[in-house]
């Protein structure tokens, strides 16, 4: 089966580069400089380190439609975070189509082709920068993801995984997110206490698991709405602001044109 395919993808958040800004919020009172609050970040791979977002829905939508399956970017990303034969089984079990499990495990290698097929996945360009400023700031960084070490290590280079005190992928734990074993992981191995960590997030589950294992959550708008992260101590839209609220700089944020504003 040929590889060279687009998703048939007509309108999706995916595709939102210019979408409204949207404001930090800041419901549950925490402070402004992150950064200088907490020791240990733990970051999620998919749509917070890497921009995966057109790869990841785009594999997904291909292998469920081949079996009868139309989904949206929405229904996907709501379960990121979770191993890949859970999101599926689920994605079945949501539309009512039965599976058994050989047919999970073709698909499970299948959407992982077809992702790769899609082109090279790229950090987002504040990442290094962005990582590079916690360690100055003697803050330790984690990366936990429910991807597998082979999806994870086929994009992220040795240099790169230099960057992280430790690495917890979905090849590392009995139960992925929206379990806090994956997060509970990484701070048992970094010696760390919950209430010292920040996680940064793009996915209910990832939030969900984050709050459960007793750390900070920042959720970032890269595939869902604000609405969608509510769970989250903060949201921010996007990386500038994601690093404005890390080292406590606010004028980037209170500058925001509102949402609706066609200036």
């Amino acid at each position: 089966m040929p590889l060279d395919f687009r998703p048939t993808v007509t309108s999706s958040l995916v595709d939102r580069e210019d979408a409204a800004r949207i404001p930090v919020t800041a419901e549950r009172g925490v402070a402004a400089a992150w950064a200088q609050k907490f020791s240990v970040s733990l970051w999620d791979w998919d749509g917070v380190l890497v921009d995966s977002r057109r790869n990841f829905y785009g594999a997904y939508e291909r292998v469920l439609r081949e079996q009868g399956i139309t989904t949206s970017p929405r229904e996907i990303f709501l379960r990121e975070g979770e191993p890949t034969p859970v999101l599926l089984r689920a994605i079945f079990d949501s539309h009512q189509v039965s599976v058994d499990e050989d047919t999970i495990r073709e698909l499970v290698i299948r959407r992982r082709e077809y992702d790769f097929a899609l082109g090279e996945r790229k950090l987002f360009s504040a990442v290094p920068r962005l990582l590079r400023k916690l360690r100055e700031a003697s803050c330790r960084t984690g990366l936990v993801t429910g991807s597998s070490k082979k999806s994870l290590y086929k994009v992220l280079k040795p240099e790169q995984a230099e960057w992280f005190d430790i690495i917890v992928t979905a090849d590392d734990v009995t139960h992925g997110k929206p379990h806090p074993e994956p997060f509970l992981r990484a701070i048992e191995g970094l010696k760390a206490e919950p209430k010292t960590c920040v996680v940064i997030e793009n996915a209910p589950f990832g939030i969900q698991a984050a709050r459960a294992a007793g750390c900070a959550v920042i959720a970032i708008c890269s595939t869902l709405s604000k609405e969608d992260l509510s769970e989250a101590d903060s949201v921010v839209h996007d990386h500038a602001e994601l690093e404005a609220l890390l080292f406590g700089d606010l004028r980037p944020i209170h500058n925001l044109t509102p949402v609706g504003d066609s200036r």
